[in-house]
Protein backbone atom coordinates (compact mmCIF):
# COMPACT_ATOMS: atom_id res chain seq x y z
CA UNK A 1 0.00 0.00 0.00
CA UNK A 2 2.61 2.34 0.92
CA UNK A 3 4.54 1.14 -2.38
CA UNK A 4 1.31 2.16 -4.50
CA UNK A 5 0.79 5.76 -2.82
CA UNK A 6 4.30 6.70 -3.39
CA UNK A 7 4.42 5.65 -7.08
CA UNK A 8 1.28 7.35 -7.84
CA UNK A 9 2.91 10.66 -5.60
CA UNK A 10 5.93 10.75 -8.08
CA UNK A 11 4.15 10.50 -11.20
CA UNK A 12 1.92 13.36 -10.47
CA UNK A 13 4.90 15.72 -10.06
CA UNK A 14 6.75 14.43 -13.08
CA UNK A 15 3.89 15.09 -15.10
CA UNK A 16 3.18 18.56 -14.13
CA UNK A 17 6.72 19.39 -14.85
CA UNK A 18 7.16 17.62 -18.18
CA UNK A 19 3.88 19.01 -18.82
CA UNK A 20 5.70 22.96 -18.12
CA UNK A 21 7.93 22.47 -20.38
CA UNK A 22 5.94 21.52 -23.12
CA UNK A 23 4.28 24.61 -22.39
CA UNK A 24 6.94 26.78 -22.43
CA UNK A 25 8.58 25.02 -25.51
CA UNK A 26 5.30 25.37 -27.17
CA UNK A 27 5.04 29.02 -26.41
CA UNK A 28 8.89 29.81 -27.14
CA UNK A 29 8.25 28.29 -30.90
CA UNK A 30 5.20 30.00 -31.38
CA UNK A 31 6.89 33.40 -30.43
CA UNK A 32 9.82 32.71 -32.48
CA UNK A 33 7.53 32.26 -34.84
CA UNK A 34 5.51 35.38 -34.81
CA UNK A 35 8.64 37.44 -34.70
CA UNK A 36 10.45 35.62 -37.81
CA UNK A 37 6.29 36.71 -39.63
CA UNK A 38 6.55 40.47 -38.21
CA UNK A 39 10.48 40.52 -39.44
CA UNK A 40 9.16 39.50 -42.77
CA UNK A 41 6.29 41.74 -42.92
CA UNK A 42 7.67 44.62 -41.47
CA UNK A 43 11.80 45.12 -42.58
CA UNK A 44 13.53 47.38 -40.54
CA UNK A 45 13.50 50.71 -42.11
CA UNK A 46 16.91 52.09 -40.55
CA UNK A 47 18.76 50.07 -43.43
CA UNK A 48 17.28 52.36 -46.41
CA UNK A 49 17.52 55.52 -44.07
CA UNK A 50 21.17 54.79 -43.66
CA UNK A 51 22.35 54.02 -47.15
CA UNK A 52 20.73 57.09 -48.03
CA UNK A 53 22.50 58.97 -45.72
CA UNK A 54 25.69 57.53 -46.81
CA UNK A 55 25.19 57.92 -50.75
CA UNK A 56 23.30 61.55 -51.00
CA UNK A 57 24.94 64.73 -49.24
CA UNK A 58 21.97 66.69 -47.96
CA UNK A 59 23.70 70.01 -46.32
CA UNK A 60 22.88 73.13 -46.68
CA UNK A 61 25.97 75.24 -48.39
CA UNK A 62 27.14 78.18 -46.94
CA UNK A 63 26.22 81.46 -48.12
CA UNK A 64 29.79 81.73 -50.14
CA UNK A 65 28.77 78.74 -52.45
CA UNK A 66 25.13 79.91 -52.67
CA UNK A 67 26.19 83.11 -54.51
CA UNK A 68 28.71 81.16 -57.01
CA UNK A 69 27.16 79.90 -60.48
CA UNK A 70 26.54 76.32 -59.95
CA UNK A 71 26.03 74.04 -62.84
CA UNK A 72 22.74 74.63 -64.79
CA UNK A 73 21.82 77.22 -62.44
CA UNK A 74 21.98 80.84 -63.98
CA UNK A 75 22.99 83.36 -61.32
CA UNK A 76 20.64 85.82 -59.99
CA UNK A 77 20.42 88.74 -61.50
CA UNK A 78 20.55 91.57 -59.63
CA UNK A 79 19.49 94.80 -61.72
CA UNK A 80 15.94 96.06 -60.50
CA UNK A 81 13.26 95.21 -62.99
CA UNK A 82 11.93 98.37 -64.23
CA UNK A 83 7.81 98.11 -64.00
CA UNK A 84 6.21 98.17 -67.37
CA UNK A 85 4.19 100.88 -67.67
CA UNK A 86 0.16 100.44 -67.78
CA UNK A 87 -2.01 100.77 -70.34
CA UNK A 88 -3.21 104.46 -69.60
CA UNK A 89 0.29 105.62 -69.10
CA UNK A 90 1.36 104.35 -72.32
CA UNK A 91 -1.96 105.55 -73.98
CA UNK A 92 -0.87 109.62 -72.78
CA UNK A 93 2.05 111.11 -74.95
CA UNK A 94 4.46 112.50 -73.68
CA UNK A 95 5.71 115.72 -74.56
CA UNK A 96 9.01 114.05 -76.38
CA UNK A 97 6.61 111.78 -77.63
CA UNK A 98 4.42 114.28 -78.75
CA UNK A 99 2.60 113.47 -82.40
CA UNK A 100 2.75 116.75 -83.24
CA UNK A 101 6.36 117.42 -85.25
CA UNK A 102 8.58 120.19 -84.83
CA UNK A 103 8.51 123.37 -86.95
CA UNK A 104 12.08 123.44 -88.57
CA UNK A 105 13.74 126.30 -89.74
CA UNK A 106 13.39 126.34 -93.74
CA UNK A 107 15.93 125.89 -95.84
CA UNK A 108 16.94 129.19 -97.62
CA UNK A 109 15.84 127.89 -101.20
CA UNK A 110 14.53 130.14 -103.78
CA UNK A 111 10.56 128.97 -103.70
CA UNK A 112 9.29 131.23 -105.64
CA UNK A 113 11.76 130.41 -108.62
CA UNK A 114 13.48 134.02 -108.84
CA UNK A 115 17.01 134.31 -109.54
CA UNK A 116 18.04 137.30 -107.52
CA UNK A 117 21.57 139.96 -108.44
CA UNK A 118 25.05 138.59 -107.32
CA UNK A 119 25.39 141.76 -105.55
CA UNK A 120 23.94 145.36 -105.54
CA UNK A 121 25.90 147.91 -108.11
CA UNK A 122 25.28 149.97 -110.60
CA UNK A 123 25.62 147.77 -114.44
CA UNK A 124 28.49 148.94 -115.72
CA UNK A 125 29.10 147.77 -119.34
CA UNK A 126 25.66 145.74 -120.22
CA UNK A 127 25.30 142.45 -122.19
CA UNK A 128 26.14 143.21 -125.79
CA UNK A 129 24.11 140.68 -127.94
CA UNK A 130 26.93 139.90 -130.38
CA UNK A 131 27.33 143.73 -130.98
CA UNK A 132 31.10 145.12 -131.01
CA UNK A 133 32.05 147.18 -128.08
CA UNK A 134 35.08 148.77 -127.49
CA UNK A 135 37.14 147.43 -124.75
CA UNK A 136 39.03 149.71 -122.55
CA UNK A 137 42.25 147.33 -121.81
CA UNK A 138 43.03 145.69 -125.04
CA UNK A 139 41.79 148.67 -126.99
CA UNK A 140 40.17 146.74 -129.64
CA UNK A 141 36.47 146.09 -130.77
CA UNK A 142 34.89 142.98 -129.38
CA UNK A 143 31.93 141.32 -128.05
CA UNK A 144 31.20 141.58 -124.60
CA UNK A 145 29.57 138.44 -123.64
CA UNK A 146 28.18 139.21 -120.09
CA UNK A 147 27.53 142.60 -117.80
CA UNK A 148 30.06 144.22 -115.11
CA UNK A 149 28.49 145.32 -111.98
CA UNK A 150 30.43 148.12 -110.01
CA UNK A 151 31.56 146.94 -106.86
CA UNK A 152 34.46 147.57 -104.82
CA UNK A 153 37.03 144.86 -104.36
CA UNK A 154 36.07 143.21 -101.25
CA UNK A 155 32.61 142.96 -101.72
CA UNK A 156 30.89 139.41 -100.97
CA UNK A 157 29.50 137.77 -104.17
CA UNK A 158 26.06 135.94 -103.44
CA UNK A 159 25.08 132.71 -105.31
CA UNK A 160 21.90 133.48 -107.73
CA UNK A 161 20.11 130.83 -107.05
CA UNK A 162 20.61 126.74 -105.77
CA UNK A 163 23.00 125.38 -107.67
CA UNK A 164 26.30 123.48 -107.95
CA UNK A 165 29.86 124.36 -108.39
CA UNK A 166 30.95 122.93 -111.69
CA UNK A 167 34.11 124.41 -111.44
CA UNK A 168 36.25 126.63 -109.77
CA UNK A 169 39.72 127.91 -112.01
CA UNK A 170 42.18 130.81 -112.41
CA UNK A 171 41.63 131.55 -115.98
CA UNK A 172 44.37 133.37 -118.20
CA UNK A 173 41.92 136.08 -119.30
CA UNK A 174 39.45 136.37 -116.85
CA UNK A 175 41.33 135.79 -113.52
CA UNK A 176 40.07 133.53 -110.55
CA UNK A 177 36.52 132.12 -112.20
CA UNK A 178 33.49 129.84 -110.46
CA UNK A 179 31.11 127.96 -112.92
CA UNK A 180 28.39 127.66 -111.11
CA UNK A 181 25.23 125.55 -112.74
CA UNK A 182 21.86 126.42 -112.11
CA UNK A 183 18.44 124.99 -113.82
CA UNK A 184 18.02 127.33 -115.99
CA UNK A 185 21.46 128.19 -117.56
CA UNK A 186 25.49 128.01 -115.96
CA UNK A 187 26.76 130.85 -114.29
CA UNK A 188 29.99 132.58 -114.56
CA UNK A 189 31.58 134.68 -111.87
CA UNK A 190 35.07 135.87 -113.07
CA UNK A 191 37.58 138.43 -112.08
CA UNK A 192 37.06 137.33 -108.24
CA UNK A 193 39.92 137.64 -105.58
CA UNK A 194 41.69 134.34 -104.54
CA UNK A 195 39.59 134.21 -101.28
CA UNK A 196 37.59 131.84 -102.88
CA UNK A 197 34.79 130.49 -100.44
CA UNK A 198 33.44 127.03 -102.64
CA UNK A 199 35.26 124.31 -104.04
CA UNK A 200 33.96 122.01 -107.09
CA UNK A 201 30.98 119.92 -106.27
CA UNK A 202 29.75 121.71 -103.68
CA UNK A 203 25.62 122.63 -103.26
CA UNK A 204 25.35 126.29 -102.45
CA UNK A 205 21.88 127.79 -101.90
CA UNK A 206 20.66 131.07 -103.45
CA UNK A 207 22.15 133.77 -101.42
CA UNK A 208 25.30 131.94 -100.29
CA UNK A 209 28.31 133.42 -100.29
CA UNK A 210 30.99 132.04 -103.24
CA UNK A 211 33.40 134.61 -103.69
CA UNK A 212 34.80 138.39 -103.01
CA UNK A 213 35.41 140.81 -106.14
CA UNK A 214 38.84 141.31 -106.92
CA UNK A 215 40.91 142.34 -109.80
CA UNK A 216 42.21 139.34 -111.09
CA UNK A 217 40.63 139.88 -114.69
CA UNK A 218 43.45 140.60 -117.28
CA UNK A 219 40.41 141.69 -120.33
CA UNK A 220 39.17 143.89 -118.01
CA UNK A 221 41.50 145.11 -115.20
CA UNK A 222 41.51 149.00 -117.49
CA UNK A 223 38.01 149.26 -116.09
CA UNK A 224 36.65 150.51 -112.35
CA UNK A 225 36.56 147.41 -109.75
CA UNK A 226 33.15 145.34 -110.72
CA UNK A 227 31.95 141.80 -110.85
CA UNK A 228 32.05 140.52 -114.75
CA UNK A 229 29.11 138.09 -114.71
CA UNK A 230 27.96 135.97 -118.09
CA UNK A 231 25.66 133.22 -118.07
CA UNK A 232 25.33 130.46 -121.32
CA UNK A 233 21.91 128.24 -122.05
CA UNK A 234 22.28 125.31 -123.81
CA UNK A 235 25.70 126.22 -124.63
CA UNK A 236 25.00 129.67 -125.90
CA UNK A 237 25.73 133.19 -124.33
CA UNK A 238 22.52 135.20 -123.01
CA UNK A 239 22.20 138.17 -121.08
CA UNK A 240 22.02 137.45 -117.33
CA UNK A 241 19.42 139.88 -116.81
CA UNK A 242 16.78 138.14 -118.61
CA UNK A 243 17.21 135.57 -115.60
CA UNK A 244 17.73 137.75 -112.87
CA UNK A 245 14.82 139.16 -111.83
CA UNK A 246 15.39 140.41 -108.03
CA UNK A 247 17.77 143.38 -107.16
Amino acid sequence: MRKSAFGKEKLGKGFYIALAISVAAVGTVAYLTISRLNSSLNPDRTEPQTQLQNSTDWSVPELEDVAKNQPGVPLENKTPVQSEPSSAEESTPTMEQSSVPEESAPPATNTGGAYIMPLSGEIMNPYSNGELVKSKTLNEWRTHDGVDIKAAEGTPVKSCFDGTVANVSNDGKWGVMVEVEYPECTAYFCGLADTVKVKKGQEVKLGDVIGEVGNTSLVENADESHLHLAMKKDNKWIDPMTVITQN
